[in-house]
């Protein structure tokens, strides 16, 4: 066994000097080239993979395009573009409900709309469909720095007892007015303000409850807006 071990080892270098010989040039890798079939087949396939997937993607996408508001609108304000922004959300049903992209809303706003929400087809109408008025109402000047438009506010009302002639001689104040929002507060140079030493801030009152605050008032009542909790206040 030890003679065949030596043959063989012997002629592994003759038969590699033969194919040299001959003229036989070594088999060598080569890079693949455009031209290769499977190449093709393998970059088309990648492709189509990638298509189907964003197909599938685009298929099972629900986002629609639709009209968020870009500040707080408030009942009787008029409705500009400059109002509002397209946002892409998912939204069950579609955008039923909300403006899209091809319908600009315009009027007047009928309820609030808080900024960053989206606009709700029934927030906007016509003018003579707003229930409420903006009623000036002089107030402390402490309360009127602290709110800010789109606040929420209790409107008290301590109306004067009847036959004082004191300037101290209220009733005990009632609720009048709940949860009602601020339409407009005032600023430096507003021309707001008024002989009382107050200030007026504009609020937003139902039409059912006009004709008592504007009683009351033009009677010297004393007018004190609460904050309800979480409303939007100067500083926060």
């Amino acid at each position: 066994m030890g003679d065949t071990h030596t043959t063989t080892s012997r002629m592994t270098p003759r038969a590699t000097s033969q194919s040299a010989a001959d003229g036989r040039p070594a088999q060598r890798l080569q890079k693949p080239s455009w031209k290769d079939g499977r190449l093709i087949a393998g970059v088309l396939l990648v492709i189509l993979a990638m298509l189907a997937g964003a197909l599938t993607l685009k298929q099972f996408d629900s986002s629609v395009e639709v009209l968020r508001a870009k500040r707080t609108l408030l009942p009787g304000d008029s409705v500009a573009a400059s109002d509002l922004e397209v946002v892409k959300v998912r939204i069950d049903n579609g955008r039923k409900g909300y403006f899209g992209t091809g319908k600009k809303p315009t009027g007047t706003v009928l309820r609030e709309v808080r900024e960053g929400e989206l606009v709700p087809t029934s927030a906007i109408g016509s003018a003579g469909e707003v229930n409420a008025k903006s009623i000036g109402l002089p107030v402390a000047g402490s309360q009127a720095t602290a709110l800010v438009r789109g606040s929420v506010v209790d409107v008290w009302v301590a109306r004067r007892t009847p036959g004082s002639t004191g300037t101290n001689d209220f009733q005990r104040p009632t609720k009048e007015v709940q949860r009602a929002t601020v339409h407009r507060v005032p600023t430096s140079g507003s021309g707001l303000g008024v002989s009382s030493g107050g200030d007026q801030v504009y609020v937003l009152v139902p039409d059912a409850k006009v004709a008592t605050i504007i009683e009351s008032v033009n009677g010297g009542a004393k007018v004190t807006l609460i904050p309800a909790a979480g409303s939007p206040m100067k500083g926060n």
